[in-house]
């Protein structure tokens, strides 16, 4: 592909397009969330739809052939599962077969990375008005808990992230402090260790990421620490003993990471899929699982969801993909997008984050990262050539960074 210089001024109507298209998405989730009705799910679907097509009428970025072949092979699964075990339903398929292209176009460096940062400060802003108007036990979602609050808010932050540290871009904290401070008013206690987890990579990327102020760094952050231990532990007795009667301190003190059943509701599902082979290799049926029953079909385990949905290969596909992308970021150095992939991980072991809902799309843009770049490199004849879209090198001067 031919990069083109850009004039002081000059709108890509193609980035403008895919970007408007993609924060679209992120709005129609927001908005089904606070009013679920057929119209609000209307929108949701022509959300899906206007990325499609403003990606399909501008240039595109690269193949997407071998996500066919993946798309193909979900809905295969799903169809297996909907005829032997029922647990999946006919919208749920059309949601899992759109989120692997969706996946790409999130992808794309034609999208801004600041449309999914306005994303993430869109839903911080319908987060902190219904906590500041209704308080901290009011649900923010309908016929949802507040624990979702942090998924609704990483989803964006962490393909956010993921973009930047991909393009060797400077890590604003802003975002990351804004949500772990959403999560912990809202008592979500896996949410605050999710933040944590990309706080810490977002951190050590800032502060540590150059050479050549490394030990400089290291020093003022050494000192700081040793300033701020005193004030710290001041502050925190102080807290605890004016808030310990609070609805936030209150669950943290008093519940721990099991939730009241997570724990049972996971080792009663896992005792089911070995109970037999169907069971095992396409999925157990959720009406037989009681805790299941008991939160109304949440098993409250996003990899038992893609177990549930798509039986033992979509779930061997998953734990593939995701061990591939974080080799890579390993391999080259992707230290924030490793963070991101953990924080995915662990938020996902304990909620319903990704398997065939909304936000599946986030776990397959973060896992098809290897393949992208493997594609441009072979469109480009180098790696860096990708890289540079994301900078905006290549846009920008004509050539890769």
């Amino acid at each position: 592909m031919t990069e083109t210089v850009k004039k002081p001024g000059y709108i890509d109507l193609s980035e403008l397009a895919i970007s408007i298209g993609v924060l679209l998405y992120f709005i129609a989730v927001i908005v089904v969330n606070q009013v679920d009705s057929a119209v609000t799910s209307g929108f949701y679907y022509i959300a899906i739809i206007l990325c499609f097509v403003f990606y399909a009428v501008y240039k595109r970025e690269f193949s997407m052939s071998p996500v066919v072949f993946f798309a193909l092979g979900g809905i295969f699964l799903a169809t297996v599962n909907f005829a032997e075990v029922g647990n999946i339903k006919l919208l749920p398929c059309f949601i899992l077969f759109s989120s692997f292209f969706l996946a790409m176009i999130f992808l794309s460096p034609k999208v801004n990375d600041n449309t999914f940062l306005i994303a993430v400060f869109l839903n911080a802003f319908v987060v902190a008005v219904k906590l500041g108007l209704h308080g901290l036990n009011t649900p923010v979602y309908v016929d949802s808990s507040n624990n979702y609050i942090s998924i609704h808010l990483l989803s964006p932050a962490l393909l956010y992230y993921t973009r930047l540290d991909l393009g060797k871009k400077k890590m604003p904290l802003y975002p990351v402090a804004v949500i772990w401070i959403l999560c912990l008013l809202a008592g979500g206690r896996g949410g605050v260790l999710a933040c944590t987890i990309l706080a810490f990579g977002v951190v050590m990327r800032r502060y540590l990421s150059n050479p050549k102020d490394r030990r400089s760094r290291i020093k003022l952050l050494f000192i700081l620490t040793v300033l701020m231990i005193p004030a710290t532990l001041i502050i925190l007795q102080y807290l605890v003993s004016r808030l310990s009667g609070l609805y936030v301190m209150d669950r943290f003190m008093n519940k721990g990471l099991d939730g009241g059943g997570r724990l049972d509701c996971w080792t009663e599902y896992i005792q089911n899929a070995f109970k037999s082979t169907k069971n095992f290799l396409f999925g157990v049926p959720l009406d037989e699982v009681s805790w299941a029953i008991r939160y109304k079909g949440n098993l409250h385990n996003s990899f038992l969801f893609v177990h549930a949905y798509t039986g033992f290969f979509g779930l061997a596909f998953l734990l593939g993909m995701l061990i591939r992308a974080a080799a890579y970021a390993i391999r080259n150095h992707m230290g924030v997008y490793l963070c991101c992939l953990f924080t995915l991980c662990f938020r996902g072991m304990t909620d319903h984050m990704f398997g065939v809902n909304r936000h599946t799309v986030v776990v397959l843009a973060m896992v098809f990262i290897p393949i992208c770049m493997a594609l441009q490199k072979k469109q480009k004849g180098t790696e860096d050539a990708y890289i540079s879209c994301y900078t905006g090198a290549g846009r920008l001067q004509g050539n890769p960074q």
